[in-house]
């Protein structure tokens, strides 16, 4: 099977539409894809609103500046849970076992999930850095969004790989969900921040900082950061082939 089988226009046009009428029929996925979009939403509506709160009750200026990766970072999860529970539940249900025997095959399956989660996820990003970090440069707005996408084909492959059918899923994205919150290491004022490294999302909030205050040079974060995600990602990935064999 080559990995661009499934993307033979015909065949990437039924995978599609085919994944469309399954997230339709399914009201939590549609509640999911929901909230991928709601957090920006609310971060515009309330943002001001908010820090004027934190101020008042908590002496914490702009927390908002603590919200904003959290917010960028959340849509790609969300939407790699979606993808990822949809290759479950077809493993479940039994279409999965089916597609094996045909030029697209299960990984290929996994593979146009992982591309369809990884664009929706960057283009979520891409509409929302904006508003998130107005102030941030072309080159670090680019790779946040790249990376986003590329933490969408993690999280894509990530609950299959783990998860044994739909029921473990659900409760698997309690625990996958709690690595969007790794953006927020890099604000700790400390060198001690960097023994998060190996986590992917410690350095989208790295680059966040950057601009403000940052022991290593941008060019050493870019590289760190496109390292961890892709090393990560190779071993996901591999991860989840040798469990769906």
């Amino acid at each position: 099977m080559s990995a661009l089988a499934p993307f033979a226009p015909a065949r990437l046009t039924g995978l599609f539409l085919g994944d469309v009428r399954n997230i339709l029929r399914e009201p939590v996925m549609l509640l999911v894809l929901a909230f991928a979009i709601l957090p920006l939403l609310l971060f515009v509506l309330f943002q001001k609103p908010m820090n004027e709160a934190a101020l008042n009750s908590w002496n914490i200026k702009e927390i908002s500046r603590y919200v904003a990766p959290l917010v960028l970072l959340m849509p790609a999860y969300l939407i790699g849970w979606i993808t990822g529970f949809l290759i479950l539940e077809e493993r479940d249900e039994g279409p999965l076992l089916a597609l094996d025997v045909t030029p697209i095959g299960k990984n290929g399956v996994a593979i146009y999930r992982a591309a369809l989660a990884s664009f929706m996820g960057g283009a979520i990003a891409l509409i929302s850095m904006p508003f998130l970090f107005p102030k941030i440069g072309l080159l670090i707005v680019m790779t946040l969004v790249i990376l986003c996408a590329v933490q969408a084909a993690m999280v894509n492959f990530t609950l299959p790989a783990i998860a044994k059918n739909k029921v473990q899923g659900l409760a698997m994205t309690k625990v996958i969900n709690l690595f969007s919150l790794a953006p927020l290491l890099a604000f700790i004022p400390s060198p001690w921040r960097f023994l998060s490294a190996p986590l992917p999302g410690f350095w989208i909030g790295e680059l966040i900082q950057n601009p403000l205050a940052g022991e290593l040079s941008l060019l050493v974060l870019l590289f760190f950061a496109a390292v961890s995600h892709l090393v990560v990602l190779l071993l996901i990935y591999r991860f989840f082939s040798s469990h769906s064999e």
